[in-house]
């Protein structure tokens, strides 16, 4: 990890410049995972470089390791304290329903930058693609093993992101430029509604 962005690094300034900007990051303690490492990039290393160049962006190369780096993160761990504390806010969905179902995939569906939805329960599903769909039963089948809450990956030109709610699962294909934390604070209020009700 280290090597390759010290590799992206030296293409905006002298290898020993990006050296010293790198060895300053990691004195505040070095990532355990690819993860802790894109986080390092966007929180300390982009900051700094910002400072050293005339930047208002961070720069595509870099840009495009912190996100290959995102891609293999696990899924991010939710705060049980954070799910308490917006109980009010969550919105239950019944995944059984039809109708709630197709409601609720039509309304992912006009957030900025979704491509494709489907909301999935063990009785059927909805499915709204603009263009070739998606298959997403494999991750969350996948994902399910490893007891996931929210899940998402940069795949190709685009990303997904998967909510698991009982034994069905919400997902969402969307562009890659899509803003990924407003895609995720929308699935993390969902709730199935049997766990509401219970």
């Amino acid at each position: 990890m280290e090597e390759s962005l010290l590799q992206v690094l030296s293409q905006y300034v002298s290898h020993r410049a990006a050296e010293n900007l790198l060895h300053k990051a990691l004195a505040q303690g070095r990532p355990a995972h690819p993860g802790e490492w894109a986080r390092l990039a966007e929180e300390v290393v982009w900051p700094e470089l910002k400072r050293l160049l005339p930047f208002q962006e961070m720069p595509p190369e870099l840009k495009a390791w912190v996100r290959g780096l995102k891609a293999l993160a696990p899924p991010e761990p939710e705060a049980e304290e954070e799910e308490e504390g917006e109980a009010t806010l969550l919105e239950a969905v019944d995944l059984e329903d039809p109708a709630s179902r197709a409601h609720l995939a039509q309304r992912l569906a006009r957030l900025e930058g979704v491509v494709g939805v489907v909301v999935a329960g063990e009785s059927g599903r909805e499915e709204l693609f603009a263009g070739e769909p998606v298959s997403l039963d494999p991750a969350h089948l996948l994902l399910r093993r490893q007891g996931y809450r929210t899940f998402y990956a940069v795949l190709g030109e685009g990303l997904v992101a998967l909510r698991a709610l009982g034994q069905g699962y919400v997902g969402v294909a969307a562009r890659k430029e899509t803003n990924v934390g407003r895609l995720l604070h929308g699935l993390r209020r969902l709730a199935n509604a049997t766990e509401v009700e219970g």
